[in-house]
């Protein structure tokens, strides 16, 4: 009896070793691991590595063995491991297959790991190592201009870090570099809910960014919101261009005006006011506008432009007017076409300045051919015609 009990009790000394010989492995792959950092932290990586090394050798064991093979502490320090191994490894073809190691031993670890003594480890795997390793393959792909890459890999490491600004800046960045604008667009209106410090950027890409998607509401709401949130002058101008080109002309014409009394150096609103104006009918004041931005730059040709072109018509109408009366009303008539004449020679110095200023302006040198036509100047008349034909 005495001869059995002492087999049984050497037996199990032996067990109990073997199970102790393999927490031992995990142990030192922890204590390597936690010395690598802190030498990793001191920027000291020569002797760092080694104890990575060594770490590695022994979390291999600890994890194959069947006394710890179940171990959740094991399959996290793989993961720590691995994952960290990874990132040191420049080499595609070797660092992938550790990442995916280090990713699948994550996952077993988090199955196994029922109490949460790991979540710690684990999260910080995540948000640190696989993040990291993802964002590092996205600067990578898109710093050789292979920007849908880069974008899957910056989306990838927003798996791992969500709502990190700054990655879902460079996704929306490479999104829109690849021409994948709907990506683009997602990420940037993600950042917008957000506190991203270059924000009122991301206002005005976003909102062209819908312009070139056709939509032309959303691009003016996003420009008018960021112009309110950030008093800023480019996406002001981005509503305010907008809603000209999409017909809001009457809707835009207190913003163009607060505009234009916050940046009185700024010949861009009142030429805009101008166009506003101009569009709904009041030419009177589109004519005031016209000359607010021609004092503001005498040399703006789009300004002199429109404002020839504005005084030019009234001359027009005065003598399309003139020309309906009754025959019994000679001094009305007469009275009449000596306006229309005044506004013709009114319109005539912005006509030739604004063909001198642009001489490539089409509209500019069909309002000084009808100058001409009306004057009855043929020579003239021939000549900027055949300034059209060479356009």
């Amino acid at each position: 009896m005495k001869i059995k009990s002492f087999i049984l009790a050497a037996v199990f000394s032996a067990s109990t070793l073997m199970v102790f010989a393999q927490k031992g492995e995990v142990a030192s792959a922890r204590t390597n691991y936690e010395k690598f950092l802190g030498l990793k932290d001191a920027n000291s990586m020569l002797l760092a590595l080694p104890n990575l090394k060594t770490a590695k050798a022994s979390i291999d064991k600890a994890v194959v063995h069947a006394k710890t093979l179940e171990d959740p502490g094991a399959w996290t320090y793989k993961a720590l491991i691995y994952g960290e191994m990874a990132l040191l490894d420049t080499v595609p073809a070797t660092s992938k297959p550790l990442i995916e190691e280090a990713k699948a031993a994550h996952k077993k670890a988090t199955e196994l790991d029922k109490a949460g003594e790991n979540k710690a480890n684990l999260e910080n795997a995540n948000s640190t190592i696989f993040s990291q390793y993802e964002l590092n393959q996205g600067v990578k792909a898109y710093q050789t201009s292979n920007f849908a890459d880069a974008y899957t890999a910056f989306n990838n490491a927003l798996n791992y870090r969500p709502g990190d600004t700054t990655i879902t800046y460079y996704a929306g960045l490479s999104a829109i570099n690849s021409k994948n604008y709907k990506a683009g667009i997602q990420s940037y209106e993600a950042l917008i809910k957000t506190n991203f410090s270059a924000n009122n950027q991301i206002y005005l890409d976003l909102s062209r960014l819908y312009t070139m998607e056709g939509d032309t509401s959303r691009a003016i709401a996003v420009a008018s919101e960021g112009a309110t949130k950030f008093n800023d002058t480019q996406l002001a101008t981005q509503e305010i261009e907008l809603s000209l080109m999409s017909g809001k002309q009457k809707e835009v014409i207190t913003k163009i005006s607060d505009q234009a009394q916050k940046n009185p150096g700024n010949k861009l609103y009142p030429y805009y006011l101008g166009i506003a104006y101009s569009t709904i009918g009041e030419s009177a004041k589109a004519e005031e506008a016209y000359l607010s931005a021609l004092k503001i730059d005498p040399n703006f040709a789009d300004a002199s432009t429109n404002i020839g072109g504005i005084i030019l018509n009234k001359g027009i109408n005065l003598f399309n007017q003139a020309n309906q009366l009754p025959q019994n009303q000679q001094k009305e008539y007469e009275a009449m076409i000596k306006l229309g004449e005044a506004e013709l020679e009114k319109a005539l110095p912005f006509l030739i300045k604004s063909s001198e200023l642009d001489p490539k302006s089409r509209i500019a040198l069909e309002n000084l051919k009808t100058y001409y036509i009306i004057k009855k100047n043929q020579e003239k008349v021939t000549e900027i015609s055949a300034k059209l034909e060479n356009l």
